[in-house]
């Protein structure tokens, strides 16, 4: 029987885990924040500076948590904004 390259990995405990277990409390949450009409977007350290609002054209927000080891660039060509998700520590 051939072992598949799944069976190979191994689990990755992040540094918001490692806080609960020492802690018992998490790591805060970083925001991204997107308008749903103009696509204004920006980064919070935590949910309390959400703004909930968009400062451009009033519309809604919407927000994507992170963990804190995760950091979200934000790469603009031609008008088009893409988000890529990376983690600063890598995956053991």
């Amino acid at each position: 029987m051939t072992e598949s390259p799944e069976s190979r990995v191994e689990p990755y405990e992040g540094l918001d885990e490692k806080q609960r277990k020492m802690t018992g409390e998490p790591l805060p949450k970083a925001i991204v924040e997107i308008c749903d009409g103009c696509h204004w977007c920006a980064t919070c350290i935590n949910q309390k500076g959400a703004l909930g609002r968009c400062p451009m054209c009033n519309r809604k927000t919407s927000t994507i948590k992170m963990d804190i080891d995760e950091v979200c660039y934000f790469e603009e060509k031609n008008g088009n904004v893409t988000l890529r998700f990376e983690r600063k520590l890598p995956m053991r």
